[in-house]
């Protein structure tokens, strides 16, 4: 999956455009605009985030080339796909030349423009991180989100995997202090109110680094300041992250919100979190139907028992037939490991790496790991009998 903008002065054809690649099975993120292309090199944020350009060359200028030029030498993890009828050999140099990557007709073929869509897709996953972003919701107060988001974070750092943890808990989130004793240097609130600076530097300077490949977007302080986080400015943090790491871990806390629902709406996977009790039972089954009138599909939404015994007062089966719901992940009960892990600030995998919350955190990161795709050919490599050059 990918992000795509597609961009012609006729809103008509870019939508034509969109529904060709819509209709494919690969559920591709995709947005058009009337913007030229001159005016992607102005607006800082039009294209962050963006893994597709593609843009309808019919009637291309030398100050859109210029444009192209500049687009490519900024991102150069963009692929720009140029939409043209009957191309010429010396359009389709001077658009390589630009920085096109790839030349399709128009009007295309459907099959064989989500082919090439794919094709892009495949290089972009192979080359890019696929940023899989996931939830962490509870379903009642004291279920251990926080816990589970921090530790699952450091466990896919130490697996390889580059991942962020964004506190969303809006009741003093400290979702940081579970697995760092340093303190935060900005929240995502304090990001929010200059979310007009939002670049990748300004942002690295507002993380907590706890190790490699493992940073955190604290919280904020106070239930006020949290009130002024808005869902544009978690967009905006989200499509400027999302190909930076591999797994961008919200912790959402109890809280149903605009900018939780955000969040939700974004995530790739959402863990209501619960325990084997009749209170977190009640608690999931208002969350699962929140979650049905939100339009969720249900592979989306994955069940996780937390604090997981065997004897408890109520067993697995009564919970799923319940809940409507198979369990997808059960973390079993370890009071002493968990408690000296939250105590010192010390990650479990750390502290007690051979428990069952680690392995099961583990194991969770394993069943998280993205598939691949496959794709086709375009103009480029026709007329040059050569790859269409891509993203290495």
């Amino acid at each position: 999956m990918i992000d795509i903008l597609i961009i012609s002065s006729d809103p008509a054809h870019a939508g034509a455009i969109a529904r060709i690649v819509e209709a494919g099975d690969s559920h591709h993120r995709v947005r058009t605009s009337t913007a030229r292309l001159p005016d992607l090199c102005t607006n800082k944020e039009a294209l962050d985030g963006v893994d597709l350009l593609m843009f309808d060359g019919a009637r291309l200028t030398q100050q859109d080339f210029d444009a192209l030029s500049a687009i490519a030498t900024k991102h150069a993890d963009l692929t720009c796909m140029l939409l043209t009828p009957s191309p010429s050999a010396e359009l389709l140099i001077r658009a390589m030349r630009a920085g096109v990557r790839d030349v399709q007709p128009w009007p295309a073929d459907p099959q064989d423009l989500r082919h090439a869509v794919e094709r892009i897709a495949v290089k972009s996953n192979g080359t890019r991180r696929e940023g899989r972003v996931i939830s962490f919701i509870s379903c009642k107060g004291g279920s251990g989100t926080s816990f589970l988001a921090a530790n699952l974070a450091f466990a896919a750092s130490t697996a390889g995997k580059r991942a962020l943890l964004i506190d969303l808990n809006q009741q003093f989130g400290e979702a940081a202090f579970l697995v760092s004793e340093v303190t935060p240097p900005a929240t995502l609130a304090d990001v929010s109110a200059q979310i007009e600076r939002l670049d990748p530097a300004f942002l690295d300077a507002c993380l907590t680094h706890v190790s490699d490949g493992f940073d955190v977007l604290a919280g904020a302080p106070d239930p006020a300041k949290a009130k002024e986080i808005k869902p544009e400015h978690l967009q905006r943090i989200l499509n400027l992250v999302r190909h930076r790491y591999d797994l961008v871990i919200f912790d959402i806390g109890q809280s149903i919100s605009n900018v939780s629902i955000a969040a939700l709406d974004q995530s790739d996977c959402i863990f209501p979190v619960l325990q084997l009790s009749l209170p977190y039972l009640r608690g999931g089954r208002r969350l699962l139907d929140i979650f049905r009138s939100l339009g969720y599909r249900g592979d989306k939404v994955r069940v996780l028992v937390n604090r997981y015994e065997k004897k408890g007062p109520v067993g697995l089966p009564e919970l799923e037939k319940a809940l409507g719901l198979r369990v997808a992940t059960v973390i079993p009960e370890d009071g002493a490991s968990v408690s000296a892990s939250i105590n010192q600030g010390v990650p479990i995998l750390r502290l007690a790496r051979s428990s069952g919350v680690a392995k099961g955190l583990c194991e969770l990161v394993r069943s998280l790991s993205p598939q691949p795709d496959s794709g086709r050919g375009s103009i480029l490599q026709k007329i040059f009998n050569r790859p269409t050059l891509g993203r290495v």
